[in-house]
């Protein structure tokens, strides 16, 4: 089946993988382990933990860890007390998508959706203009600046787009109060070429859409590909097409919608592949890991900021160079990060400059904002703290 999303059995957890990662330096790049949050369980070999996080994002201040779990529970860890609290349940099989910025949680209902401010946990009201979102949707995502695009898709052969608004709802009789409301707006429903069954993803500065889409069909075997939109054309901007991967777990943008990365899955051995998508080449193609999937990707923010004078030709002309890293863990507990060299005018290649083991496997992955902090999800329950810098 093509719905990488699918909960695989566990048959490729490895207990002998016992290295633990505690502090390394390498190329530049150092990570180090700074705390542990949550107490360590065994886990089982038939099903992942209630408590394993499948989601992890960090607040904007980099003081919270949003972390949505496999039990459906969705909760706020504080980086400083080592304490979680509870913001709302979903079912076990459904998403969510978090906004930084806005301290905003957007998860499905049955004939839509809902808005959760974190920090009070009460749903914000919607105010339809127009069009009325209508559920139920298979997956969904928010932009990274201030959750003014969404896009969401019932896992057919296209998806919505949607303007949100915040906006200012006048209540009470007697006496006036206003509370916070947002004004929905649709900007265009996309036709894709197979089914939305993958992901969805937004790019910073609300540049470009990705969509992840497969089929299977007897005589043919799997087919997924990779479609990239830019947001008012109803027409792909990029098509790449994976070939007859199984599927993929992973859908990430870097900084500025420069690179797409996704994991792959063939013949039983994982793999990854990046994409620049001002060009269209591929800058990462890795495959025949032993890990049955790449189940985390996560890209480091980029602190080497570009202003839109950066993209200039005349700068192109000169070369410009940067290091994106690209974090990756996988089924065995591996670790690993990648330096992508973005030149524009040459072709550099890229290495794996970080390779680490976990004693079980990696579920997901999630950088700070400010790039100080890598989150790692474990099989064991735990989600590891690490210290990150870079000096490239």
């Amino acid at each position: 089946m093509i719905l990488a999303l699918l909960f695989y059995p566990m048959r490729y957890f490895n207990i002998s993988l016992i290295l633990l990662l505690f502090s390394f330096q390498v190329h530049g790049v150092t990570l180090k382990t700074e705390f542990q949050l949550g107490e360590k369980q065994q886990p089982t070999l038939d099903r992942l933990l209630p408590d394993v996080a499948s989601r992890l994002t960090f607040n904007e201040e980099n003081t919270k860890l949003i972390a949505h779990q496999m039990d459906g529970n969705i909760v706020e860890w504080d980086m400083h007390t080592f304490q979680k609290r509870l913001i709302c349940t979903v079912e076990e099989d459904q998403w969510s998508t978090y906004s930084p910025r806005l301290n905003y949680l957007l998860i499905p209902k049955a004939d839509g959706i809902a808005v959760i401010d974190v920090a009070n946990r009460k749903e914000i009201q919607l105010v339809k203009n127009k069009y009325e979102i209508r559920g139920p949707y298979e997956s969904g995502c928010y932009s990274p600046d201030a959750g003014r695009l969404v896009a969401l898709t019932k896992g057919d052969n296209e998806f919505e787009a949607w303007r949100f608004s915040i906006i200012g709802i006048a209540t009470g009789i007697k006496s006036l109060t206003i509370k916070p409301g947002i004004k929905t707006t649709k900007i265009l429903d996309y036709k894709t070429q197979l089914p939305v069954r993958n992901g969805i993803a937004i790019a910073e500065g609300n540049s470009y859409l990705a969509t992840a889409e497969g089929t299977y069909r007897d005589g043919e075997g799997h087919r997924t590909i990779i479609e990239i939109w830019s947001e008012l054309q109803d027409k792909p901007y990029r098509v790449f097409d994976t070939g007859e991967v199984l599927g993929v777990w992973n859908l990430v943008f870097s900084d500025y919608g420069m690179m797409l990365a996704v994991d792959t899955q063939l013949n039983g051995k994982s793999g990854i592949r990046v994409w620049e998508i001002r060009t269209g080449r591929q800058v990462l193609n890795k495959s025949g890991f032993e890990a049955y999937w790449v189940r985390a990707l996560a890209f480091a923010p980029n602190k080497q900021k570009l202003s839109s004078n950066d993209r200039t030709e005349n700068l192109r002309m000169k070369g410009y160079l940067h290091i994106d890293y690209l974090a990756s863990g996988d089924e065995k507990g591996n670790l690993r990060v990648w330096g992508i060299p973005y030149h524009t005018s040459k072709i550099l290649d890229t290495k794996s400059v970080i390779w680490e083991t976990y004693p079980t496997g990696i579920q997901t992955l999630a950088f700070s904002p400010n790039g100080n902090y890598l989150a790692v999800a474990l099989w064991d329950t735990t989600i590891q703290i690490l210290r990150w810098n870079s000096n490239e």
